[in-house]
């Protein structure tokens, strides 16, 4: 017999077994588990229940026992109320051991309280259309030149833009350091691939020269013992090679690509362009739908959610930091923050991200949106071979991610059917794509993730991602988790 109390995130239930129904399901128990003891004088699984209970404690078959009630509670529960969904397994305690040999225990497990959703159609959105210009098309065609340029090796004065090689050596109050010394390396002076100025003082230099070049490492450099310290390095100029860039013709085009004229690859370089901002703008148009629903949704996140969403972004960055072998501190002051900030924003993404997946569930259920087997099929011909091949042991779960594929494109779809979207002007095409409705704030999360380079080399880089539009794409269908 169970009685059951629920709020809002949480739900305990009560559970009253009296002292038959206990023995019953302990004889169960032991029906199930006497082959894992080993007892002398006895094959094993054929000692007798009181033989086991004298020799490893008369309480022996409680725990499992008590398990056994918790289970066939819960799936009670569940059954009768297939809306409560625990986030996670029940916090089992035991309230009283009754005189009978009955057992009182309570279930503690906290579930998604329910909500509504905002209104999420007939509003008015902006989608992005940007139109291919001119300059998109030259700056493709920059970046095929500067993969084709050529470096010859000239006799005079380097200047920026050159490639110089160069052996260096570097030292700090007079000791060299590990990560500070190469040869014959390639440096393209105004890269700014080196601390400081340290390239400046390479310009105006000729073959055969060394030089001293003094420089000062970054305070947030992550290698601490050069971290904000002055350093020398005598640099020998091996070679200084001049950039050349190749004429844009028809030449040119039919050497370094697959097409004939510069006419062909310019008409394939804009389709390109034309598809990719169709992509982005796609993309962005639905993050923005998003992210007016979260942020007009009330919803209570339970804060067991949320603290587990935090110890994992903690986690990938300690991890990070041990993989580069960064102290935390020194990441802390590289990012220029601290552990509450981060865990602040963590916070504050992982009610987005909670909230999104919770939105786009609710969606589904209102909607009856659903796969067919046709569409799953066609969407894992869209995956790798490899992985949506049916003979690895993933297939499954790749069935699982093609069906949620497929639902979420249709949850995105119908937000974009429902709602009225509006192109941009052109002259506004570089902006945030905007909301007339609401003012959807642009949230970003931003990642710092430093690692050493060589020692001359600048070495902090940072990683940004939107969690709420990541957290769509989760697993979309409802699951309960069972012992």
């Amino acid at each position: 017999m169970y009685t059951i109390k629920q709020d809002k995130t949480n739900v305990t239930v009560t559970v009253s077994i009296d002292g038959k129904e206990w023995k019953d399901a302990e004889q169960k128990v032991y029906e199930t588990t006497k082959g894992k003891f080993n007892v002398i004088g006895f094959r094993k699984g054929h000692a007798p229940k009181k033989v086991i209970e004298k020799q490893y404690g008369e309480n022996v078959f409680f725990d499992d026992t008590l398990d056994y009630f918790l289970r066939t509670t819960m799936n009670e529960v569940l059954a009768k109320d297939p809306n409560l969904e625990p986030l996670s397994y029940p916090k089992t305690a035991i309230q009283s051991l009754n005189a009978d040999g009955g057992v009182e225990f309570t279930l503690e497990f906290e579930i998604m309280p329910d909500f509504k959703l905002c209104k999420y159609t007939g509003l008015d959105f902006t989608k992005r259309s940007i139109k291919v210009t001119d300059e998109d098309i030259e700056h493709e065609l920059d970046h095929l030149r500067q993969d084709s340029a050529k470096f010859n090796e000239v006799d005079r004065a380097s200047k920026l833009g050159d490639s110089v090689v160069i052996d260096f050596v570097g030292s700090v109050d007079g000791e060299e350091f590990e990560g500070g010394r190469a040869e014959d390396y390639p440096l393209t002076l105004g890269s700014h691939s080196f601390i400081d100025n340290f390239e400046d003082q390479l310009v105006g230099k000729k073959k055969g020269e060394t030089v001293k070049v003094e420089v000062t490492f970054p305070n947030e450099y992550p290698a601490e013992n050069l971290a904000g310290k002055k350093a020398d390095f005598f640099v020998t100029i091996k070679n200084v090679r001049e950039k050349t860039l190749p004429k844009i013709d028809d030449k040119f085009i039919s050497d370094a690509t697959e097409y004939e004229t510069l006419e062909e690859y310019k008409n394939h370089v804009s389709k390109h362009i034309q598809y990719m901002k169709e992509q982005e703008a796609d993309t962005a148009l639905k993050s923005d739908i998003l992210k007016y629903v979260i942020e007009n949704t009330e919803m209570l996140v339970p804060q067991s959610l949320i603290d587990y969403e935090v110890e994992r972004d903690i986690h990938e960055i300690q991890e990070a930091c041990k993989q580069y072998n960064m102290p935390l501190d020194t990441y802390l002051s590289a990012v220029g923050t601290t552990m509450e900030e981060i865990k602040d924003e963590s916070a504050k993404r992982a009610v987005r991200g909670i909230k999104g997946r919770y939105i786009i569930r609710k969606i589904i259920e209102e909607n009856k949106i659903t796969a067919s087997d046709e569409e799953i099929e066609e969407k894992l011909k869209e995956l790798p071979p490899m992985r949506h091949s049916h003979a690895h042991e993933g297939a499954d779960e790749d069935r699982i991610y093609a069906e949620n594929s497929v639902v979420l494109d249709k949850v995105y779809q119908l937000l974009i059917d429902k709602n009225n979207i509006k192109e941009e002007e052109e002259k506004k095409a570089t902006e945030k794509t905007s909301v007339k409705t609401a003012k959807a704030s642009a949230e970003k999360k931003t990642t710092a993730k430093a690692g050493a380079k060589s020692a001359t080399s600048k070495s902090s880089e940072k990683k940004s991602s939107t969690s709420s539009s990541k957290s769509a794409e989760k697993t979309t269908t409802k699951k309960t988790t069972k012992k």
